[in-house]
């Protein structure tokens, strides 16, 4: 299958909807231990959902209408993590602790005093300012 080929206008725009679509739809974040790869986006992406890198660290998979159907993170503990607030850092390791290789939490009901929500929220406001400012050339 042929990759979507999308504008870069039509990329900030699809990241400027992630936070609505985030709350309409529920979307948790998942880490994956093993390859160090956070996702924000409902617990299973559809299947014709096509990747799109935004920055260096931010890639969205978009249908073909281009709504936003989850956030991809790659090296979230090695690399993310290192290059923005320590806050964030910190409220990881809370949120994500525990020996499964794979960790959901949900930013509505994590249970851990707000901390997903706050992670989420974090996410979604840098991927919007680094979308404007540290956009990949498509």
């Amino acid at each position: 299958m042929e990759k979507t080929h999308i504008k870069m206008e039509q990329l900030i725009e699809a990241a400027k909807n992630v936070p609505i679509i985030a709350e309409q739809e529920g979307w948790v974040l998942t880490l994956d231990k093993e390859d160090g790869t956070l996702f924000y986006s409902p617990e299973e992406i559809p299947n014709d959902a096509e990747l799109h890198q935004i920055t260096d660290e931010y890639a969205i998979y978009l249908n073909k209408n281009l709504k936003p159907e989850g956030v991809m993170i790659e090296y979230f503990k090695e690399n993310f993590l290192e290059h923005h607030e320590p806050l964030i850092k910190e409220l990881s390791q809370k949120v994500f602790e525990g020996k499964e290789n794979l960790i959901v939490a949900d930013p509505e009901t994590d249970g851990k005093d707000g901390k997903a929500a706050i992670i989420a929220k974090f996410l979604e406001s840098t991927l919007i300012k680094e979308a404007g400012t540290k956009l990949i050339p498509v």
